[in-house]
């Protein structure tokens, strides 16, 4: 079977997720393409610049058919290209007009360290020295005609330098307060650049080619915007439906919002709330018990305002599948913003999966956070509309492993990490296969990234990254996750903030993913170019999970049956006093259920006193912590 053969009719399937990592994504176009050849992408999830590379898969996907991901495929050549003498990947981050010279500064400290960042630092903030320029000039003419005593003149030229840093940094600090004007980010990443190249445009423009649409607003020709139930399989519109087909439809797209094993293609980006202070998922899902209404999100979006972040077309879309504010909401919303049109944010099936991608990729100051709006009920009547800012997934889970889950897996979920190389190794960063380290054993230690600071600055690093990433670092070296784990390693210079990479590093990351997509291949199902066999990485794994699974329940069993039976003090009931009285409020039950409930307890009381008997000491190690956890 030939590689095109491949691409359009996979014998397997899988799921991948992604870690955020800015411009370390190059390495994910070649790992996609190279699975794609062997694998069906059912659930395509990540973070961050993970996140654009799962939307990037999802179209891709989507349009398999049509040559999806033969597109895909010259992707990494685009981005190891030039731009008018620049790197291409550089040319996507355009900033603002107000932060431009921030933005020039930084850059110039990031590509050629402090000395000519210094110089373009100065060369940005040019007022300052400039008149210091002009005072040492004056000085020496003065003192030389003897128009003002020599001790004047040295006071004079001694004062200048003073003059230049002080001047420069109270520029940069005004120009700081620019970056908070603008969303809190140097780029907005809009069309407002006029740039084709800047990343939302052109990322736009990506999907709509990897899944066989032109990018126009013309919704009627098959071009609209990719959105989440066109991966879902929701059949497009026709024109010409009858209100049953209508009602039909969107019975499913209500289904498929909660039930994801449906989709066709299950695309699931992080966000994160600054406002609120805690990670959203995107696409947003209701709750299939309670009835649907505008304010199960509540969040709220400016069509004028957003055109500075996404193409016309995009925002075009939302505002034809946005819901108008209710009446009460509408006149608070006239008294508070007057002039503002707020619609509710349509952030499930109807929306662009380009959206997803920007809010979660929002690298703080780099990148401007994304504005939503909501209105802040309160008891006393004193409502307040207020504007929510999203910013880079990364920043509450930057490596969502624990995407797509399931208690026993039959497919698959492969999870590509970006790690560092240790500092005791010394690789041919030329050959790929010394970047990338293979999943662990189903029996082998975990693999932790060590950290070895030695500076102050790697210190603080060190710090921020156990912040961010501590609770992914501890999912990710989980038996029954870590073996499902490939780690593709940057140097220094590599990915990051490294905004101008050369071709040859370009290229060199998109060679690793590469070969990482081959490796996991020929773990999970037998090597790329040969038939399919079962590989015993795949299956340990599964039995890993099968080992884990009964150790959590019985041990959650053991919890249960303590816990129901425990004996009560003064102020507490007996869970059966209790549970008897589950007719009333809150949260009341039939007698149907109420009996039914009851009859569960019994059961899983009886299930508890079965598993006492069972010894799990060879359980894999660490032992998994079953736990209620809240939906992001």
């Amino acid at each position: 079977m030939n590689v095109m053969d491949a691409w359009r009719d996979p014998p397997l399937s899988c799921d991948i997720v992604m870690k955020g990592g800015i411009t370390s994504g190059v390495v994910y176009p070649g790992a996609v393409v190279k699975l794609a050849q062997r694998y069906r992408f059912r659930s395509i999830g990540g973070a961050s610049a993970g996140a654009l590379a799962a939307v990037a898969a999802a179209a891709a996907e989507h349009g398999r058919s049509s040559g999806g991901f033969e597109r895909l495929a010259e992707v990494p050549r685009e981005l190891a290209s030039t731009v008018d003498g620049a790197p291409f990947i550089l040319t996507m981050f355009q900033p603002e007009p107000s932060t431009r010279a921030l933005f020039r500064a930084a850059l110039a400290f990031q590509r050629f360290g402090a000395l000519r960042g210094i110089v373009a630092t100065i060369r940005s903030f040019w007022r300052f020295p400039l008149l210091a320029l002009a005072l040492v000039v004056l000085a020496v003419v003065l003192g030389v005609a003897g128009a003002i005593p020599w001790w004047l003149a040295v006071a004079l030229i001694a004062l200048a330098p003073w003059i230049l840093v002080l001047g420069v940094a109270r520029d940069a600090l005004a120009a700081l307060g620019a970056v908070a004007r603008n969303d809190f980010g140097l780029c907005r990443l809009g069309p407002g650049s006029g740039k084709d190249t800047v990343l939302t445009v052109w990322l736009h423009r990506l999907v709509q080619h990897l899944c066989g649409r032109a990018p126009s607003r013309d919704a009627a020709a098959g071009t609209a915007p990719l959105t989440f139930a066109d991966l879902w399989g929701v059949p497009p519109l026709r024109g010409d439906e009858t209100e049953a087909e209508l009602a039909e439809r969107e019975r499913l797209i209500d289904r498929l919002g909660w039930n994801a094993s449906e989709r066709d293609v299950d695309l699931q980006v992080i966000t994160t709330n600054l406002s609120f202070g805690r990670p959203m998922r995107i696409p947003t899902t209701g709750d299939r018990w309670r009835p649907k209404t505008s304010e199960d999100g509540g969040l709220l979006f400016d069509p004028a305002e957003w055109e500075d972040f996404f193409p016309r077309e995009i925002v075009e879309h939302m505002e034809a599948h946005a819901a108008e504010p209710e009446e009460e909401a509408a006149e608070l919303i006239r008294a508070q913003e007057p002039g503002r049109r707020l619609l509710y944010f349509p952030g499930g099936a109807h929306l662009p999966i380009v959206v997803a991608a920007r809010m979660s990729l929002s690298f703080p100051v780099l990148i401007s956070t994304v504005p939503l709006w909501q209105i802040k009920y309160r008891r006393d009547g004193n409502h307040r509309l207020t504007r929510l800012a999203f910013s880079d997934g990364g920043i509450s889970s930057n490596f969502p492993v624990h995407f797509f889950d399931a208690p026993l897996p039959t497919r698959p979920t492969f999870a590509l990490n970006l790690a560092g190389f240790e500092r005791d190794e010394d690789p041919d960063l030329d050959d790929p296969s010394q970047g990338v380290q293979d999943p662990v054993g189903v029996n082998e230690r975990a693999r932790d990234s060590w950290k070895e600071p030695s500076s102050m600055k790697e210190f603080a690093i060190a710090i921020k990254d156990a912040m961010q990433n501590w609770r992914d670092n501890a999912q990710a070296r989980m038996p029954g996750f870590r073996e499902r784990v490939i780690h593709i390693k940057l140097a220094s210079g590599e990915g990051g903030l490294n905004l101008a990479m050369d071709e040859q590093k370009v290229s060199r990351l998109i060679a690793r993913g590469e070969y990482a997509g081959g490796r996991l291949i020929d773990l999970f199902s037998g090597p790329e170019d040969g038939p399919l066999e079962q590989r015993p990485h795949w299956n340990d794994h599964r039995y890993a999970r099968f080992r884990i699974l009964m150790s959590s329940l019985e041990r959650l069993f053991q919890g249960f049956q303590s816990g129901y039976t425990a004996a009560p003090d003064a102020v507490t009931a007996p869970y059966v006093e209790r549970i008897a009285a589950g007719l009333d409020p809150p949260y009341p039950l039939t007698q149907g259920r109420l009996a039914a409930a009851r009859a569960k307890a019994d059961a899983y009381r009886a299930l508890a006193d079965v598993v006492e008997t069972l010894d799990d000491d060879d359980v894999p190690r660490p032992r998994a912590v079953a736990r209620l956890m809240p939906p992001l």
